[in-house]
């Protein structure tokens, strides 16, 4: 026997159906064994490093001791049956059970499927799972072993040696390389969320089973990402390799948060505009307010339109915010506030200096620079539970309603916003009428009733504000909604009277976007409401069940004179005791959204405002 044809053997010993189907597919492999069964044969000749395969039917081939390197003399450009014959047949003729590969290639797809041969005790409590077994192994070593994927590595690692070695790889930047930035930076933003993987080995291929999307990717010895298999075919086959990659990657304690960060984000803007941008700022500071020209509106205005065109979208918003605080000013308003004008300004300084220096990563540059239009990622699975929805409207003439829903997989809020500009003649946003229309993923379901619902979603598009997108892929399936009593808060979301009425202290975060206040508070009863005409505010006393007592504040507006109305007298607000209040915050103060008790939901303003007269009698 030759070197090769040693090699060959142990090669052809290796091919199991699992591997052999994940290179071709199911079909061709059955086809390949019905082949052999109706007596075709194969006549091999050993060369140096190949083996010259002629079958009986009259094709040759050659192959090595490898998948991915073989000719054919059919046309075929993809692996052909008359590859699998040739691996097959020699297995028959020189040790294989040729038996037993036939039986099993008959059978159901589930006996031979690695992908069901997990069970279910490999998942941790809160979903998020690592399983490793190996493909083969005898009863004694059937349990799997299970970590989180953000925790520490298994006990056992399938690759702190051997052929798979190269997965674990320090150098991410080379394996990354042929990959576009957007999508790793998608993959980045699905390495956000939890998510249960497994691992089957087998002695030719490594397999990193993503559970929620029900997609393997089979790494093979070989460092390139570009060969590794994956199925379902139809799959997103780039990004599923590149997410397996750097989940595995992840839970075996390697953090690849600066190289994908250097290969996600392209910082290219006009560092001249940034120069501009500081030195006016600091002209401005010299100044001061009270000597500040009118025209320097208008200098604002310019380098506003300066930074647009300068690819410095966020640095374009904060000229405009300055330019509206002095206008404010300017103009004597009520409104205007010297610490946000301060905040402002300090927050714009100091990131038009970091830009200047360039002394940070391309990723930091990139959050400083921001995005003209937020990027939407696809995330396989999201598990919600409403809170309500609050109506707003804009000085800038946009209306809308948001929708607020609370994330029991990751304890984040997810918002969805129906949006409308309402500054054209012929655009309306009449709130009843979008209130009672449909949602776009399930027909006959209207926006009142998902606002309290309990929600599954697959494949929707989320974007870093956890913002829902609209667009179309998602599926939606609305759960039995378990009482809010029964949901467990995370501490950010649920908070006591002390930290809501905490003073607040103004932080400069340059690399964060900033995020609204959101609470839920614990309500014991209703202990009183008026209605103060100097602030058009309605206060509405609530105590917490605690003991202590907190105001919530209901600003007036001319589309809510109703609700106002409404709850100033009562309305059946007094006689509602325990509950749990959806509430925004702001400087201190509490402005509700809605009312959460049992599988109930009431918004204010628009279960409220809009005629619906028995909603708190409901709850």
């Amino acid at each position: 026997m030759t070197n090769f044809e040693a090699k060959f053997r142990l090669f052809a010993e290796h091919c199991t159906e699992d591997y052999l189907i994940r290179y071709a597919n199911k079909g061709l492999y059955k086809r390949s064994l019905k082949d052999i069964e109706q007596g075709v044969s194969v006549q091999y000749a050993w060369n140096a490093s190949s083996v010259s395969c002629r079958l009986s039917e009259g094709t040759a081939c050659t192959l090595e001791d490898r998948l991915d390197q073989w000719q054919c003399s059919c046309p075929s450009e993809r692996i052909c049956k008359h590859v699998l014959i040739a691996i097959l047949y020699y297995r028959k003729e020189h040790g294989g059970d040729a038996s037993a590969i036939g039986t099993a290639a008959l059978e159901p797809a589930e006996a031979s499927d690695p992908s069901v041969r997990q069970d279910a005790s490999g998942a941790q409590p809160d979903g998020t799972a690592f399983a490793e077994k190996p493909a083969e192994a005898d009863a004694s070593s059937q349990a799997p072993t299970t970590a989180s994927v953000d925790g520490a590595p298994a006990s056992e690692s399938p690759v702190s040696s051997g052929r798979f070695q190269w997965l674990l790889a320090s150098d991410l930047e080379r394996l990354i390389k042929p990959y576009s930035a957007a999508v790793v930076e998608e993959a980045m933003f699905r390495l956000g969320y939890p998510a249960e993987i497994e691992v089957i080995r087998d002695p030719l291929l490594l397999t990193v089973r993503l559970v929620s999307q029900q997609v393997e990717v089979s790494f093979t010895e070989e460092p390139d990402l570009g060969k590794a298999l994956f199925k379902p075919k139809q799959a997103a086959g780039t990004l599923a390799k590149l997410e397996a990659l750097l989940r595995f990657r992840k839970l075996h304690g390697l953090d690849d948060a600066q190289a994908l960060g250097e290969k996600a984000y392209e910082a290219k803007f006009s560092l001249q505009t940034v120069r501009e941008c500081r030195e006016m700022l600091a002209g401005m500071l010299r100044t001061g307010l009270a000597r500040l020209p009118q025209s320097f509106i208008a200098q604002l205005e310019t380098l506003a339109v300066a930074a647009h065109s300068g690819n410095l979208p966020d640095i374009e918003r904060s000229l405009r915010g300055i330019q509206g605080e002095l206008q404010l000013f300017l103009n004597r308003h009520v409104r205007f506030s010297m610490p946000s004008l301060l905040d402002r300004i300090t927050k714009l300084y100091l990131a038009l200096q970091v830009l200047e220096q360039q002394r940070v990563s391309a990723m930091l540059q990139s959050q400083l620079i921001g995005s003209f239009r937020s990027k939407y990622f696809t995330v396989p699975e999201l598990h919600l539970y409403g809170l309500g929805a609050d109506a707003w409207e804009t000085r800038s003439g946009y209306r809308g309603i948001t929708y607020y829903f609370y994330g029991l997989n990751d304890q984040e809020v997810y918002t969805y916003s129906d949006v409308r500009a309402t500054y054209y003649d012929s655009q309306q946003f009449i709130y009843t009428d979008r209130y009672a229309s449909k949602i776009p993923w399930l027909p006959g379901v209207s926006f009142r009733e998902w606002a309290g619902e309990e929600l599954q979603f697959r494949n929707v598009k989320v974007n870093e504000e956890r913002r829902l997108s609209s667009g179309e892929g998602a599926k939606l399936e609305l759960l039995g909604r378990k009482p809010v009593e029964e949901i467990r808060f995370g501490e950010r979301l649920m908070q006591d009277p002390a930290e809501i009425t905490r003073e607040e202290h103004a932080t400069v975060d340059l690399f964060a976007a900033p995020r609204e206040r959101l609470a839920l508070v614990r309500i014991a009863r209703i202990a009183d409401q008026c209605f103060h005409a100097q602030t058009q505010e309605l206060h509405v006393t609530v105590e917490h069940e605690s003991g202590e007592t907190l105001v919530m504040v209901f600003p007036y507006d001319k589309d809510w004179e109703t609700a106002i109305h409404r709850l100033e007298k009562g309305y059946g607000l007094s006689k509602l005791e325990h509950f749990i209040a959806f509430v925004r915050i702001q400087g201190g103060r509490m402005y509700p959204i809605s009312f959460l008790k049992e599988s109930k939901v009431i918004s204010l303003k628009l279960d409220v405002g809009l005629g619906r007269r028995g909603a708190f009698a409901r709850i």
